[in-house]
């Protein structure tokens, strides 16, 4: 952030009164999201009036469960290192806790949806096809449980896959990978990125197809491509 009044008239000079946009802020990192409000107004509790004008400035609980919505990684923001001495001082000035205490929603249908998808102690993964001990693999939600309604939540048959914790899980939660109509799996060109995701994803996942997916399930898939998969926008 910064202010300069000569830097705000020379690239927007002034208005009728001689004032200027001279308080100036700049961002790094973007990425575009095309999410329905109503989806906003549900996962934040607003009232279904309630618009976004401008820029909203939302509390650390409203942040964390809109990032969880949107599957936001770590910005590559170009921020200037601070002086150790200031970022000590900085620390000492503070006056408020340095802990902060993380309310977790207890989920009482975690035990029941992992004993549906696991009846014994070994299952396949449903992206990668391998068969591991229960311990590796964990029931993730196809559609983000955050946003999932009361009826989305109780449908454990179709809701949840098997995902084992070697890479699976990630590289679909955080929308390397998707599944496509088909049932096919269809992977993000932005995992090229990162080398170490797209050496996994060509390893073990390029060209399958996820036995899991069915009509019933498609739902749930269709919204993680539409809202999580990191795919590039139309040219």
């Amino acid at each position: 952030m910064w202010h300069s009044r000569p830097l705000a008239e020379h690239l927007w000079d002034t208005d009728d009164n001689g004032s200027t946009w001279e308080y100036m802020y700049a961002l790094s990192g973007t990425r575009g999201f095309d999410i329905p409000i109503s989806e906003v107004r549900q996962l934040l509790g607003w009232k279904q009036t309630r618009n976004i004008m401008g820029i909203s400035v939302l509390d650390d609980a409203d942040s964390e469960a809109l990032q969880t919505l949107l599957t936001l990684d770590a910005a590559p923001a170009a921020t200037a290192p601070l002086d150790p001495q200031q970022e000590q001082d900085a620390v000492d000035a503070f006056g408020g806790d340095l802990e902060r205490k993380a309310q977790r929603a207890q989920r009482g249908e975690q035990a029941a949806l992992k004993r549906r998808l696991l009846p014994g102690s070994i299952g396949e993964c449903a992206l990668c096809g391998r068969t591991l001990p229960g311990t590796f693999l964990i029931g993730a939600h196809i559609k983000k449980r955050a946003v999932c309604n009361d009826t989305e939540k109780r449908d454990l048959a179709n809701i949840a896959m098997l995902a084992c914790t070697f890479g699976c899980d990630a590289v679909y939660e955080h929308g390397y990978v998707t599944v496509d109509p088909a049932g096919a799996l269809r992977v993000s060109p932005l995992a090229a990125d990162i080398p170490e995701v797209a050496a996994y994803i060509q390893e073990k996942l390029t060209g399958r197809t996820v036995s899991w997916w069915n009509d019933s399930r498609e739902p749930y898939y269709e919204w993680h491509r539409t809202h999580t998969f990191k795919d590039l926008p139309p040219a």
